[in-house]
């Protein structure tokens, strides 16, 4: 049976993932010991109230020590809510990589929801290949198992996002939405349409 500690593993220089923060001194080691600059959650309500965590002190304690913190939940072990959330975790994570932050990011165990966001940010905007950045994550954080149905079928709605948004204000720069079957060009296309996102 898992029981918590806060414990996390570098997955690139920028990115940390790990358990999730229970009280406001589990921040202040996240700053110090781990050397993050902002926090991603994509730790649910439910799990937040299951384990007695209090967000306004957490959030209180992350203004003081200067951490950008952002939250984007996903449901623990239900493929579709990962599915349908998954992009605004992503882009949350870009915009924290842009800005320089070095970003932990968490669910609850740190095993399932935060390896499968960090995998999606690392093939879909950073261009690492798929079979790559999941082996990645796999070898840096033991017993990480990121959803491969939630990666995939998130893929597959962007994709058909990406169509829309091409034929309705897409530029000369933009790639062929004709041409997504080459992994390249469909990997640019996410990029770019992930970089566009509010």
């Amino acid at each position: 049976m898992w029981s918590w500690s806060l414990n996390w593993a570098e997955i690139t220089p920028s990115i940390v993932v790990g358990t999730c923060p229970m009280t406001p001194d589990d921040l202040e080691r996240i700053h110090h010991e781990a050397g993050c600059s902002a926090v991603l959650s994509v730790q649910h309500d439910d799990c937040m109230a299951y384990w007695g965590i209090d967000e306004a002190a957490l959030q209180a304690r992350a203004d003081a020590l200067g951490m950008q913190r952002a939250r984007r939940p996903m449901r623990d072990f239900i493929v579709e809510d990962q599915r349908r959330h998954l992009v605004n975790a992503v882009c949350a994570l870009a915009a924290m990589q842009a800005a320089g932050q070095r970003t932990y990011v968490h669910c609850t165990a740190g095993l399932g929801r935060a390896p499968l966001t960090v995998w999606s940010y690392l093939s879909w905007v950073e261009g690492m290949p798929s079979e790559d950045a999941v082996a990645l994550i796999k070898a840096r954080r033991a017993g990480a198992v990121p959803a491969p149905e939630a990666h995939l079928g998130c893929r597959e709605d962007l994709l058909a996002r990406y169509r829309d948004a091409y034929a309705a204000a897409g530029g000369p720069d933009w790639p062929d939405p004709e041409r997504l079957d080459d992994p390249a060009i469909a990997q640019a296309a996410l990029r770019t349409l992930l970089l566009a996102e509010p």
